[in-house]
C-alpha cells in the first residue's frame, strides 16, 4: 500500500471518530488499523500534525491511541500547509458511502450497465444508480462522470446532479458536479438539461449548461475534445491562467499544489499534460513559465516566480 493510500486512510479514520455518531465499534476498528505496523502509525501521525496545523482548536481531541511523534515539519511549510489546506479540506467519506461506484483522487473507473450503456468516472467520483424496469436513474453525487447511453425509449435514462436533472435522448455526454453547481456537456445526440423553477433547455452536440439552485446558465459552445481529455489520461490547456490549471491539476493529485505570487495566477498555460505524470508536468511548468518549484512534503508543492 501506498504512503498516498496510507495518508488517506488516516485522515478517513481521523473524521469518523469526530463524527457525532462514532461509536465503540469505530474506535475498535481504528485501534485495529493502527496496530497493523508502523506504516499506519507513521500515516497517523502525518494527518494528524497537518489537522492540527489547520485547525489548533483539534489540538483538544487527541487521538485515542497514544503514539509516536515524527520529525516535525519546518515552521514556513507548516504554515503553507495551513494555507493549502485549511480552507480546501473536505472528505469525501459520506458520499462515498452512499455510492454504489466511485473513485478515489486520480483514479478512474468504467462501469457497465446490463443495457449497454457505459459510465466512466473521473478522479473523486461517486455515482449512486436506480435501475428499475421503468427507468434508468444515475445520481451524480461528486465528482465528473462520462455516460455513453443505449436507447431505449421504454426506460427513459436520468442523471441528476444537485439540483440539475438531464434527460437523455439517447446520446453521449459528460456531467461534472461541485457542491450544488453542475454542468452539462453535450458531445453526441441530444439531452435536456432542467432545474425547477428555472426552466429547461435542449443540448445540441458541442454546448455546455451550467445549473445550480434556482438557476440554469445561458448554452455556450465548448471544445469537446478538451474537455474529455481525461479520458485518455490527458489534460488540454490553451491559454488558460496558471491558477485555473493548478486548480484542475489539484484534482487529481494527492496534496496541494499552491501558487505563491498572485501575479503568476494569471501566467498562460497552453499544452498537452499527463495526468499520470506529475513530475513531468511541474517540470515543463517550470521550464516554459520559468517558475522554481519547492516541494516542503509529499502533499505540498508551491510554484514560486524563478530567479532572474
Amino acid at each position: 500500500m501506498t504512503d498516498d493510500e496510507l495518508f488517506a486512510q488516516a485522515s478517513a479514520w481521523h473524521f469518523r471518530l469526530r463524527a457525532e455518531d462514532a461509536s465503540e465499534q469505530d474506535r475498535l476498528g481504528f485501534e485495529a488499523w493502527l496496530a497493523q505496523g508502523d506504516a499506519q502509525v507513521r500515516a497517523w501521525e502525518e494527518a494528524q500534525l497537518l489537522l492540527a496545523a489547520m485547525r489548533p482548536a483539534a489540538l483538544s481531541m487527541q487521538p485515542v491511541v497514544p503514539v509516536r511523534r515524527r520529525r516535525k515539519l519546518p515552521w514556513a511549510a507548516a504554515a503553507l500547509l495551513v494555507l493549502a489546506l485549511g480552507a480546501a479540506w473536505q472528505t469525501p467519506w459520506p458520499d462515498r458511502l452512499r455510492a454504489d461506484h466511485y473513485t478515489a483522487v486520480g483514479e478512474r473507473e468504467a462501469i457497465e450497465l446490463a443495457d449497454g450503456s457505459r459510465i466512466e468516472l473521473n478522479t473523486d467520483a461517486a455515482v449512486r444508480l436506480e435501475l428499475t424496469a421503468n427507468e434508468r436513474r444515475v445520481q451524480l453525487l461528486r465528482g465528473e462522470a462520462w455516460f455513453d447511453v443505449a436507447h431505449d425509449a421504454s426506460r427513459p435514462f436520468v442523471v441528476e446532479g444537485g439540483r440539475a436533472r438531464v434527460q437523455v435522448l439517447g446520446t453521449r455526454f459528460g456531467v461534472s458536479r461541485q457542491g450544488e453547481r453542475t454542468r452539462v456537456q453535450l458531445a453526441e445526440g441530444r439531452v435536456e438539461a432542467s432545474v425547477e423553477g428555472a426552466g429547461k433547455v435542449i443540448l445540441a452536440p458541442g454546448e455546455t449548461v451550467e445549473a445550480g439552485p434556482g438557476y440554469l446558465s445561458k448554452v455556450q459552445r465548448f471544445d469537446p475534445a478538451a474537455a474529455f481529455a481525461w479520458r485518455q489520461r490527458q489534460l488540454v490547456f490553451r491559454q488558460q491562467p496558471l491558477g485555473e490549471v493548478v486548480a484542475e491539476l489539484n484534482r487529481y493529485w494527492p496534496g496541494h499544489v499552491l501558487i505563491s505570487d498572485s501575479a503568476l495566477e494569471r501566467k498562460a498555460v497552453s499544452g498537452v499534460f499527463e495526468i499520470d505524470k506529475p513530475q513531468a508536468v511541474m517540470r515543463a511548468l517550470q521550464l516554459t513559465l520559468g517558475l522554481r518549484v519547492d516541494h516542503y512534503s509529499p502533499y505540498l508543492t508551491v510554484l514560486r516566480k524563478g530567479e532572474p
